[in-house]
């Protein structure tokens, strides 16, 4: 990416920007963020993360980008997984380990069924 030296690169960049996530929710009907800072990684964020992008790779469901995310400043609630739709709000569940992961997938992505017991509520 070339500097930013005026306000009109700034708006090119930005328009290129949202353009580029505009693709990406066509082409991904979810996208699954696993917070991966520091404090995740130390209550298995990196095993809930592998456990996700196997059974992406496994099961037969098309449109599912798995994607790492920083620390989103929840500590205790690590590790935490995103789930993004197109055509519904976002989804934060909270103390995921690679057995939860399953079921989020099972139940969230694959039926659409919101898994209520590990939800994060809104702060």
């Amino acid at each position: 990416m070339d500097r930013i030296r005026s306000l009109k690169d700034l708006e090119k960049t930005k328009a290129e920007a949202l353009q580029q996530e505009r693709e990406n929710i066509q082409k991904n009907r979810f996208r699954v963020r696993i917070s991966l800072g520091s404090c995740g990684i130390a209550v298995g964020a990196a095993e809930t993360f592998e456990a996700l992008k196997q059974l992406a790779a496994q099961k037969d469901v098309g449109g599912v980008q798995i994607q790492k995310a920083g620390c989103i400043g929840l500590c205790a609630l690590e590790p935490i997984v995103q789930i993004l739709e197109a055509d519904r709000p976002q989804v934060m569940y909270g103390k995921v380990t690679p057995a939860v992961a399953r079921r989020i997938f099972q139940e969230h992505i694959e039926k659409g069924m919101i898994l209520q017991e590990y939800l994060v509520e809104k702060i």
